[in-house]
């Protein structure tokens, strides 16, 4: 593949004058210049910045950055700028700094003062998150820098090895088509000039280019989005595959990644399916869009309930802690396993893609397996198995580097499986942390090498958290550009995370973000089907203008009228809720629930109110919460709320808590926003969430390392025990939501207007002084109150 290759010369010496005549560079380039320099020399600045080249900046005296004041630091950057713009009468945004050298108030500096640019660190060490980074290339996974100084002065390299190293360097990158960043020093490059003009031509004959490092940065934003995409999660909540269908038979989207299997090892599709939600919500979408490309999205390293049975196949800590959810991609048991997942799906589904998520390392605590920890050795040729403090320090490159040759080996190996079932057909793709591409540190944790991964997969998908902020822009940028530089060519589909505060994302902000993906992305994708077609828990964050706006750039038109799809289930959709228009998609409700007797009262005397079908022991829960969502809750349902509340002492409601947040924390993703959402808009609900999270891994139920939260066996057990007595997740969100209400009611007598709540069956009337029922009175609304703990002698209790 070809490759675009840039000459930077970092250029500050008064002999740089004569060595860059006798190199006489007639491609394009880069040069740094020190402001002393082109005090000195502004006829040579001008002549370069005219003929195209790319013109940074190297400080103004090349000091040691981190070692000088701030004040110094400030004019250092300050009059260097201002002396090449005012010679090349060009912005001057590109910066690198002298020996290498930066700390973090180095990089403020520089963004504060118009920079957007830094070419200071190596490929494989990048470590600043500040501006943009075009980093100089390295050679053989960071053996080497691509610099005249490392290959001719400290390498000691003859004119034909330097040559060589540079026409390797090239190969290398071919293979993406990567960019290849030399770093040069006129006086350096000069001792060995025929290397240079070799190399020159090598690359012109082998198809490549030299481009500047502006004509770089603007050849990434020069892409075509081809691809709209939405992940459809079956783990979060129970959805309808009608209403799955019907919703994305609206838009243009080009691509659905329906979760196939979830981390704890959970099947929708096939015999181990206990509802066939991948099978069913496949068909449909076949049918009514048979446009669309559809990948079956697994993870790639997590399931629970395998490691359940076989735990040689976890991923080990440096304590010896084997890992509850995550597999080892050095034990090829787990490879054989993924690939038979794989051949199964491929061969019995009409599918065109395989989706991989959590292709990684829990972190680098993992994984310190003897299996991996002697196969590393064997690589290394090492006649012993080494130390745990070895591996830390002695060899903790080579170590680091092993570990992400494990990653691209497992997924090679699973890629082989895509390939081999599918002909050839099926693509193959896999999720990456876009947050952790900017630092080397990231890749050591997750041992996820992107230009390793990128010669996997037919395309790569980086994950952007957003806010619904200004920042968002500038974050997505440097993520592509970042992820540009180090996957080459290959096609990027970016997934954008909706806002962990439920944040809305605003018109201006969503067309600055698709302006940007319009240039530098393959491909926009929404991270889950919920955050751009609601649940019943939150609203979405792209309303129908933002939906339409995205279908304009994919379709020329907007949404397609929405058909509501025929169900034989009891379907409850776009329910208003909220003022301004916001509406709720709500899940398919199959059954209706029995209360769970996990935490109940064994006595029941005290129960008023109860009908016939409460005497039978049922209470049509799933009726009441329709009806307090429409605003239609008379007084008998009222009555029967209250009869439900009142079967949990504090106790039974204290259990139920606990076993909520095991529930939640059982899902894969993040507990807190599953957990916030079951009282939505409540901030007193939150800080008892908070408060039960805090006291499940207090009492050893979960655990926490440096990206998850995790179930103990003791916090499984409990939740299967829960389970197994009755618990429902659904029901007790709606009990949880009733006990944050109040209701606001019409007495019956003197039709004075007052506030009680649920939990009480009676109220005095604040008008008239009479004892009411509930039951007997007419509802007006029903709200939360914000600061109010409705039920409080209760609630004390727990």
């Amino acid at each position: 593949m070809p490759v675009p290759v840039l000459l930077t010369f970092d250029t500050e010496l008064d002999g740089d004058i004569a060595a860059l005549k006798t190199l006489n560079i007639a491609v394009p380039a880069t040069y740094f210049f020190t402001g002393k320099f082109a005090l000195a020399y502004p006829e040579l600045v001008d002549t370069l910045a005219r003929a195209g080249n790319t013109i940074g900046s190297h400080s103004y005296a090349h000091p040691h950055l981190p070692q000088i004041s701030q004040d110094a630091l400030d004019s250092e950057i300050r009059m260097s700028k201002t002396l090449l713009e005012s010679i090349t009468k060009k912005q001057v945004v590109w910066f690198r700094a002298p020996y290498m050298e930066y700390d973090e108030r180095v990089m403020k500096s520089l963004k504060a003062q118009g920079f957007l640019y830094d070419s200071s660190d190596s490929e494989h060490w990048e470590a600043q998150r500040v501006l943009t980074e075009l980093p100089i290339s390295d050679i053989r996974r960071g053996n080497m820098l691509a610099s005249d100084y490392d290959l001719i002065v400290e390498q000691h390299m003859s004119e034909k090895q330097f040559e060589d190293a540079l026409k390797e360097l090239y190969r290398s990158k071919s293979k993406l088509g990567q960019p290849a960043v030399i770093l040069l020093h006129p006086k350096n490059a000069a001792i060995c000039p025929n290397a240079i003009r070799n190399f020159i031509d090598f690359v012109k004959k082998e198809g490549g280019r030299f481009v500047t490092a502006d004509q770089y940065v603007a050849e990434t934003q020069t892409q075509k989005l081809s691809r709209y995409a939405v992940w459809v999660d079956f783990s979060k909540e129970t959805l309808s595959p009608e209403y799955i269908a019907a919703n994305i038979a609206r838009t243009s989207i080009t691509d659905v990644f329906l979760m196939a299997k979830d981390a704890q090892g959970n099947y929708y599709y096939g015999p181990k399916s206990a509802n066939n939600m991948f099978e069913k919500t496949l068909a449909l979408l076949r049918q009514q869009v048979p446009t669309v490309k559809i990948h079956a999205w697994l993870p790639a390293l997590s399931d629970t309930q395998a490691l359940r049975k076989h735990h040689t196949w976890a991923m080990t800590a440096q304590n010896g802690r084997l890992s509850a959810n995550w597999m080892s991609p050095a034990n090829p048991e787990v490879a054989t396993y993924m690939k038979s997942t794989i051949t199964d799906l491929v061969r019995n589904y009409k599918i065109d893609g395989i989706h991989l998520d959590g292709l990684s390392y829990t972190g680098h605590d993992y994984d310190f397996s003897s299996q991996s920890i002697e196969a590393f050795a064997k690589s290394q040729g090492l006649a012993t198995k080494p130390t745990l403090t070895d591996l830390l320090t002695k060899y903790y490159n080579s170590w680091v580097n092993w570990r992400s040759t494990k990653i691209y080996d497992y997924a090679a190996t699973v890629g082989e499986a895509v390939k081999t079932a599918g002909k050839s057909k099926v693509e193959y793709s896999a999720e990456l942390l876009g947050e952790r591409v900017f630092n080397f540190t990231d890749a050591e944790l997750s041992g996820q090498e992107i230009p390793l991964l990128a010669q996997v997969f037919d395309f790569l998908v980086p994950s952007v958290e957003i806010s619904g902020t200004p920042e968002d822009r500038e974050l997505i940028g440097r993520t592509m550009t970042s992820f540009r530089i180090k996957a080459g060519e290959k096609p990027l589909v970016m997934r954008l995370v909706g806002p962990s505060n439920g944040r809305h994302i605003s018109q201006e902000s969503l067309s600055a973000i698709i302006d940007l993906l319009s240039k530098g992305s393959n491909g926009i994708g929404f991270s889950s089907y919920h955050v751009i077609f609601g649940n019943q828990v939150g609203v979405p964050f792209l309303d129908e203008q933002g939906l339409n706006s995205i279908n304009r750039v994919f379709g020329g038109q907007g949404l397609k009228p929405f058909i509501r799809p025929s169900t034989g289930s009891l379907t409850f959709h776009n329910i208003p809720v909220l003022p301004g228009g916001f509406t709720m998609l709500m899940a398919v409700i199959f059954n209706m629930v029995a209360i769970p007797v996990f935490g109940r009262k064994a006595d029941q005397h005290h129960l008023e109110g109860i009908d016939a079908v409460q005497e039978q022991g049922k209470i049509r829960w799933n009726d009441i919460e329709q009806k307090v969502r429409a605003g239609l809750l008379d007084g008998t349902s009222s009555e029967q709320i209250c009869s439900m509340l009142r079967s949990y002492d504090a106790r039974g409601i204290h259990q139920n808590r606990i076993v909520l947040v095991l529930d939640a924390i059982s899902n894969p993703g993040s507990p807190m926003p599953r957990l916030y959402g079951v009282v939505s808009g409540s901030r007193e609900w939150k800080s008892l969430a908070l408060k039960y999270f805090h006291e499940v891994c207090l009492l050893g139920y979960a655990e926490i390392d440096d990206r998850n939260v995790t179930l103990t066996p003791q916090g499984w057990a409990l939740l299967e025990r829960a389970r197994a007595d009755g618990f429902d997740v659904s029901f007790w969100s709606f009990i949880e939501s009733r006990l944050h209400e109040a209701v606001l009611v019409q007495c019956p007598l003197c039709g004075a207007e007052n506030i009680t709540h649920f939990f009480w069956s009676s109220y005095e009337c604040s008008a008239c002084g009479k004892l009411q029922r509930l039951g007997e009175s007419a509802l007006v609304s029903v709200f939360t109150p914000e600061g109010s703990l409705l039920v409080k002698d209760t609630v004390d209790l727990v």
